[in-house]
């Protein structure tokens, strides 16, 4: 915590000379770690003029304390002034003086009064502040603290410190109090406005009669306690229910709940899904007074409701609906017939506030999701189904209560006219997208024949309502949408690009035309209602992307602003062009996002001078609001509410409109992150395979790429390609040392890497870029550390190179041998078997065939030990360290001698001490025939290989159960002084054993065992075994 200014200023003015940061930290009765937060304070009151800085000291404004020419720290105060002295307490403030006027509550001093003071800088920093309480959705971050976004949409993120952070839960909606300067505010929680997470999913953890949920959710802080139950099992994955309500948390306090049901066991794809609904506040379940006032609506419309009041009957009027193959909740129906110079359309609109009225449970809740959410396997409605799948569905052949905007417009699809009133209608059909297609292209749809005239009809109106709209200046990016296609075990399939056909845009422009027409509606009466409001462009945002426009040779002019009609023609002039979609999301990222409101007015995007939401009001609550205003509106006949009513209505409706947006952008959120989590689900089992990709969008830390055929996004991470990557803001380029240039566009090649369905992450390798050479991973997988390549050929090995226990132990009864032991019939298959099993790194073949046999003999000749137990002690974990040189570096272990480095003289090696006995060869001086500078740098490849007890009939040196006496046979051979060849039919020990003979033996060697001897190996040595080296 900081200390305020005020109280700096005290200290300064009761201080008889400038004062020092360790002065003000000792007399504030701050600890040494607070000393950049003092420092803060002291700029900030500095550029403010409030004190003055004298070289490192600091003092009021006001005339400058005279200063003697000496540095000491007397010469440097007034000398007229009286000697220093330690500030006391004030007189009567009962504080005794010790430890720089503190008193001493404990060992450390400063105490209570220590932590008061704290607290009260930090309280006084807020008090003191002249900025407003911000009402905004805490973003908690996985680091502990957190940002408030305000609610409005306006203003800067607020941040949380992390003890302040963690009174609230993620996505809560909260007041806080600022403090700081713009770009650098901090907020103090005030209270919790509302409790947006109600639910949690984790793994059900038994503990007797308090069990814990223990949860992947990183916004939540630890394990949740919840008792016992009977409805789930030890690992089931567990639905739980919070019990927090709605004051501030402790920090650092766990959570409490009960479970409200078992999701099954891990691995289900659904209880991710929900998971991530649950962590922004929407769920699965309505409460039960919801459920009560739902289920006491009839499932038919009475005769009473359809003739009360001015409710007109259109149940003779051909209305029908058109939706996705999938869709349940049916809330608008069209009708469009030619006239005169024109068309007529009537769009009749499902009438929610019918069953939904103000302060109900049901509008409670409605209110509180405020939009349904669509993901993949589900829906998270924002009724109940019995509403939205049920009476408020326009189902065909169903009487059902409807409101409806019947327009009328001319052949250019300009609106001539427009009224607005309830019906009552039934549905003729419930026609789908491909359907209506299918007749509009000619094709033969035998159940749908009947209505190709209206189809035409629509068709026609829609063509003339999207030229008038293009000619007005409407944007249509037309981005692209994929859809997530899920087999019945709920496992993703595949990503499908959602085609854009003229029967979708047919009903866009119908629903278009009726928004328009009712928010024409509300501004000619002068009544306040909920806009959708979308601004102009940010300026800088937008001179940002003309700058990376004229980068890839497109043109555009913002200096005095750019209207949506001069932003139009130029997405008109992308099409085609190979840049076409990354340019959109681009440019869509510099548009200003559209939000609720009932104070602003205008859609820069339609170029639509009013619009608001009307045809939706089964899933969005601002529709419903529409529809509850305009009754209200039909009640008063005509009656104008006063001046104060019309303001303290327009108030009401923002707080519900900002609701309204916040909850849009959650549920936003929540089909992301459910469309990643089954993109990483859908590629896990896809990894080390290559991909055509294209590059989507550029960040500081790489590049991301979407793959051309499997409509995929992923991350490739910029120090892949080489160090120093750099981003060019102004051509939205990754930017490489050697001159590469990475842009949104460009065509490659990739490999998968990872995908991580817990973070939700793709991580992709590139291998080459389109018309230039591979890059030079694109030969095979990502190379590892050249250290780490016998990781494969031993398991037991630890990632560092060193071995593990399982190579130097041998392998106890029953356990599995840390290399599969291969099984042949005769020695030719043994050969076979050893040239399958060569390591993965071939050295350079050594010039000398002795070399040659040398490095196969010692690198290689434990490889066909089979069911051998491995060797212990120290030459098993030195031949591992030379036969591991190569990958380290060339020559680190295995030197090759020279005249300027003489071989070290013989000398015999002592024996283990341990289990083992081993004896060390010396080092014999080099003979004729062999140079001194041909020993192998790394280990051969071996061609043939001949297992212990077997006679391979030809000449193929063996290896024998002990790497050591590997090691030794490689040195002796090298020398000359092992035969490389065996007579047929002898056994190859023998030579082994008599090359262990020649080697100088240890004094204390046990007699009667050869070092080669196999019997001798598998035995223990005596307590006292000497040689073993000292740890």
């Amino acid at each position: 915590m900081s200390i305020s200014q005020d109280h700096i200023r005290q200290l300064l003015a009761e201080a008889d000379h400038p004062l020092g940061l360790k002065e003000l930290l000792r007399l504030g009765g701050l600890n040494p770690g607070q000393q950049t937060d003092l420092k803060r304070a002291l700029r900030e009151l500095v550029r403010a003029g409030a004190i003055v800085k004298d070289g490192k000291r600091f003092r009021l404004e006001g005339p400058r304390t005279p200063r003697a020419p000496d540095s000491g720290f007397e010469a440097r105060r007034d000398l007229s002034s009286p000697p220093l002295k330690k500030r006391g307490p004030a007189p009567g403030s009962g504080r005794e003086e010790r430890r720089g006027g503190f008193r001493d509550d404990g060992p450390r001093g400063g105490g209570n009064l220590r932590r008061s003071l704290q607290r009260g800088s930090r309280d006084d920093r807020f008090e003191d502040s002249s900025q407003p309480a911000v009402e905004g959705i805490l973003h908690m971050h996985r680091d502990g603290f957190g940002f408030v976004h305000p609610v409005s949409g306006e203003g800067e993120n607020i941040f949380l410190p992390p003890g302040e952070a963690q009174r609230a839960l993620d996505n809560d909606r909260v007041l806080v109090e600022v403090a700081g300067r713009p770009g650098r505010f901090e907020g103090r929680l005030v209270r919790v406005v509302n409790r947006r997470r109600e639910l949690a999913v984790g793994t059900y953890v038994a503990q007797g009669r308090h069990s814990l949920v223990m949860t992947t959710d990183t916004s939540l802080p630890g394990p949740i306690r919840v008792p016992a139950t009977q409805m789930a099992r030890d690992g089931d994955l567990v639905k739980v229910r919070l019990g927090v309500g709605a004051d501030l948390l402790e920090p650092g306090q766990g959570l409490f709940g009960e479970v409200a049901g078992s999701l099954g066991r891990p691995g289900d794809p659904s209880a991710e899904v929900l998971g991530s609904a649950f962590a922004h506040g929407f769920s699965d379940e309505f409460p039960p007074e919801v459920m009560d006032e739902a289920d006491a609506f009839a499932v038919k419309v009475t005769e009473a409701e359809a003739t009360e009041g001015n409710r007109r009957d259109l149940r003779q009027m051909p209305l029908i609906t058109i939706d996705g193959e999938d869709a349940r909740d049916f809330d608008d129906a069209v009708y469009a017939e030619a006239q005169a110079g024109g068309w007529r359309l009537v769009v009749a609109i499902a009438d929610v506030s019918h069953y939904v009225k103000e302060r109900t449970a049901l509008d409670a809740e409605a209110l509180n999701r405020a939009t349904s959410v669509y993901l993949p396997d589900r829906v998270l409605p924002m009724l109940p189904e019995r509403l939205s799948n049920g009476i408020c569905s326009l189902r065909p052949d169903e009487d059902r209560l409807c409101m409806v905007a019947d327009m009328t417009f001319d052949r250019h699809g300009q609106r001539r006219s427009h009224e607005l009133y309830p019906a009552v209608m039934r549905s003729v059909a419930r026609c789908t997208y491909n359907e209506v297609q299918d007749v509009l292209d000619g094709k033969d749809v035998p159940h749908r024949d009947f209505l190709k005239p209206q189809f035409e009809q629509l068709m026609a109106l829609a063509r003339a309502l999207m030229g008038m709209r293009k000619a007005r200046g409407a944007i249509d990016f037309d981005v692209p949408e994929h859809k997530v296609v899920l087999g019945e075990d709920g496992v993703p399939l595949r990503m499908e690009k959602r085609e854009r056909k003229d029967s979708h845009r047919l009903i866009e422009e119908c629903m278009l035309a009726a928004n328009e027409a009712v928010a024409t509606y509300f501004q000619d009466e002068g009544l306040p209602t909920v806009y959708r409001f979308h601004g102009e462009p940010d300026p800088q945002k937008l001179a940002a992307f003309a700058v990376l426009a004229e980068a890839y040779g497109f043109q555009l002019d913002v200096e005095n602003g750019v209207s949506s009609k001069e932003l139009d023609a130029f997405i008109t002039q992308l099409e085609g062009h190979p840049e076409q979609r990354a340019l959109n999301q681009l440019l869509l990222r510099s548009m200003m996002q559209a939000v609720y409101t009932s104070t602003r007015v205008g859609h820069y995007g339609l170029a639509a001078e009013n619009y608001l939401h009307f045809t939706s009001p089964i899933r969005r609550y601002p529709d419903l609001l529409v529809h509850r205003i305009l009754k209200a509106v039909w009640a008063r006949k005509g009656k104008k509410p006063s001046d104060a009513q019309l303001d303290r209505e327009e108030e009401r409706l923002e707080g519900m409109a900002q609701q309204c947006s916040e909850r849009e952008r959650a549920a936003m959120t929540v089909e992301r992150e459910v469309v990643a989590f089954y993109a990483a689900l859908m590629m896990k089992d896809r990894v080390g395979e290559e991909f055509d990709a294209t590059v989507a969008g550029i960040a500081e830390f790489g590049f991301f790429v979407e793959l051309d055929e499997v409509h995929v996004e992923g991350l490739v991470k910029g120090e892949s390609l080489g160090p120093g990557s750099k981003l060019d803001k102004r051509t939205h380029s990754l930017v490489y040392p050697n001159g590469r240039r990475v842009r949104v566009g460009q065509k490659l090649r990739v490999r998968l890497l990872s995908a991580n369905t817990t973070a939700r992450k793709i991580d992709f390798e590139a291998l080459q870029f389109e018309d230039e050479a591979p890059l030079q991973r694109a030969e095979g997988a990502r190379q590892p550390p050249r250290r780490r390549e016998y990781v494969n050929e031993a398991p037991g090995r630890h990632k560092g190179g060193r071995p593990g226990r399982s190579e130097r132990e041998a392998p106890k009864p029953g356990r599995t041998p840390w290399r599969k032991p291969a099984v042949a019939e005769d020695a030719a298959q043994w050969r076979s078997l050893g040239e399958a099993e060569a390591a993965p790194w071939q050295p350079p073949a050594p010039e000398d065939a002795a070399t040659v046999e040398a490095a196969t003999v010692a690198g290689y000749g434990d490889e066909v030990l089979g069911d051998a137990p491995r060797p212990r002690g120290r030459f098993s974990r030195e031949g591992r360290r030379e036969e591991a040189a190569p990958a380290r570096g060339a020559g680190r272990f295995l030197k090759a001698r020279t005249e300027e480095a003489p071989a070290p003289k013989a000398e015999p090696a002592k024996p283990a001490k341990g289990k083992r006995k081993v004896i060390r060869p010396s080092l014999p001086a080099p003979e004729e025939g062999i140079e001194s500078g041909s020993a192998p740098e790394a280990p051969a490849p071996r061609e043939a290989f001949t297992p212990p007890g077997f006679d391979s009939g030809d000449s193929a040196p063996v290896a024998s159960p002990h790497p050591g006496f590997d090691r030794i046979r490689a040195l002796a051979a090298q020398r000359g002084q092992l035969s490389t060849g065996a007579a047929p039919g002898k056994k190859v020990r023998k030579a082994a054993a008599g090359a262990s003979s020649r080697a100088k033996p240890s004094k204390k060697a046990a007699p009667g065992k050869k070092a080669g001897g196999s019997k001798g190996a598998g035995k223990k040595p005596g307590r006292g075994a000497p040689g073993k080296r000292k740890r």
